[in-house]
């Protein structure tokens, strides 16, 4: 895959002209010198990005109307101030967007049994997020906070599949805690939560329904009361009960199919 194909995958850039006016001016930058057509098509095809000279001089015309580049008599161009301002902050977005991708890759669960390590990293998030929350919580926040338990309750009433309305809640909590990271990690691993959780018929945590929604009432109102000490010793210990129900069904399956190679498992 050509590197404007990967940038473009990033979600930086609007469409793959921008693409390459970045790959451009980065080749301009690494330069001693003024770069001219000729040498930008060897450095673009280096990286396998086919263009010809021309297409290469409609774009550096285009970066020269921007302000980023500007033409040294007949030696090529060489970037401006404002140039190099606007590539620093395209590297500084390309380098978030790479991290943020390298992050997803590297927490997707591949099987249940990784679920214990998810589940951990949640507890970790989720008990500071909660005493955080009792801290930080706005109206609106308690709002949200209370619409989602509602929904838990009557899911659970009604008996039908909890989980999503339970795991909404602690998206909320840690919405509620006003800490950013936390909200977006945690967001991240609820969503792979979610994805293996539904291909699996019969989960344990599922069949908890109505004691977890009870021990998320009593969370609400030790945020409500802004209660910080409370609300984090309530999150540790009902998150220690999820882990310890997860922990068992990794147990059931290595059990139920010991026979099997654990990739198929």
């Amino acid at each position: 895959m050509d590197e404007r194909k990967k940038l473009m995958q990033l979600g930086v850039f609007k469409n793959q002209a921008d693409s390459i006016m970045y790959l451009i001016a980065r080749s301009i930058a690494q330069s001693d010198g003024p770069v001219g057509s000729w040498s930008l098509k060897i450095e673009l095809d280096a990286n396998g990005v086919e263009c010809s000279t021309a297409t290469i001089g409609r774009y550096l015309k285009m970066l020269d109307v921007k302000g980023f580049t500007i033409q040294k008599s007949n030696q090529g161009r060489v970037l401006t101030p404002s140039g190099k301002i606007w590539l620093d902050g395209m590297k500084n977005r390309i380098d978030r967007a790479q991290m943020r991708d390298n992050i997803s890759r590297t927490i997707h669960v591949n099987e249940y049994a990784e679920m214990v390590d998810l589940m951990q990293v949640r507890k970790l998030i989720e008990v500071d997020a909660a005493r955080l929350a009792a801290e930080n919580a706005t109206d609106e926040d308690i709002r949200r906070l209370e619409a989602t338990l509602q929904l838990h309750h009557r899911y659970v009433e009604d008996n039908v599949d909890p989980v999503d309305p339970a795991l909404d809640f602690h998206l909320a909590v840690t919405q509620a805690s006003h800490n950013k990271f936390m909200a977006a990690v945690l967001s991240l691993l609820v969503f792979e939560e979610k994805q293996i959780e539904a291909t699996i018929e019969v989960l344990r945590t599922r069949e908890m329904g109505s004691v977890y929604v009870v021990e998320h009432d009593d969370i609400m109102q030790a945020i409500r009361e802004h209660n910080p000490q409370r609300a984090e010793s309530l999150m540790e210990a009902h998150m220690q009960a999820i882990l310890d129900e997860v922990e068992k069904q990794v147990e059931e399956f290595d059990e139920n199919n010991e026979d099997l190679p654990r990739w198929i498992r």
